[in-house]
């Protein structure tokens, strides 16, 4: 029911919020400081009938995110800052994304990282890699040997993405090595003094 509307927001914000809190399509991809994304996040995506809270991560938990239906016509998606990098954060919100729109209203699902990836887990992981970046653009891109920091932002670019979740991707297929080009992902952390999520460079 809410799957163009869910598309669309999540789209939109992985481009980079900052495009959309601060109106400034001029300024390009580069990461700015103390940013404040997720109020812009939560705003959206109550327009599509779903509830998106951030909670700290709690100690020994190994909890991403997690997903349930709240009402019939209310869906509610929690996330952590397990890993505090741009890529793990929005793949997680578009895998539990794909849980409310491929997914039972009855069941609950929490997204840990030692999870035993059944079907509907590899489906919600497949719902998350698709919105970020289109199949067919990531598979004419992966039929590279070698990934240098221009490829990836010239690939950023034109897939509208932010480049950082590029690279993740690339890591997790085994493309690129997890040290490389980690510079190109956006650190996010939990502000000082209010219960909101900075982006930092």
């Amino acid at each position: 029911m809410y799957k163009r509307q869910q598309l669309a927001i999540g789209r939109a914000l992985a481009m980079g919020p900052k495009l959309l809190i601060l109106d400034e399509p001029t300024s390009g991809l580069d990461p700015l400081m103390e940013e404040v994304f997720q109020a812009e996040l939560v705003r959206l995506c109550a327009t599509a009938g779903v509830a998106v809270v951030f909670v700290p991560e709690l100690p020994k938990v190994h909890v991403s995110g997690a997903t349930r239906w709240l009402t019939p016509t209310k869906a509610l998606i929690q996330l952590s800052l397990r890993y505090k990098s741009d890529d793990h954060l929005w793949f997680t919100f578009f895998h539990e994304a794909g849980h409310i729109v491929q997914h039972g209203k009855r069941e609950f699902f929490i997204d840990f990282d030692d999870r035993d990836g059944d079907d509907k887990e590899q489906a919600a992981d497949k719902f998350a890699a698709d919105c970020l970046i289109p199949a067919p653009q990531w598979r004419r891109f992966a039929r590279q040997t070698r990934y240098s920091k221009e490829q990836i932002l010239a690939f950023a670019t034109d897939a509208g993405i932010a480049p950082g979740i590029v690279v993740g991707r690339l890591q997790h297929d085994k493309l690129l090595p997890p040290s490389h080009c980690n510079d190109l992902k956006r650190r996010l952390d939990w502000a000082s003094d209010a219960a909101v999520v900075v982006a930092r460079s």
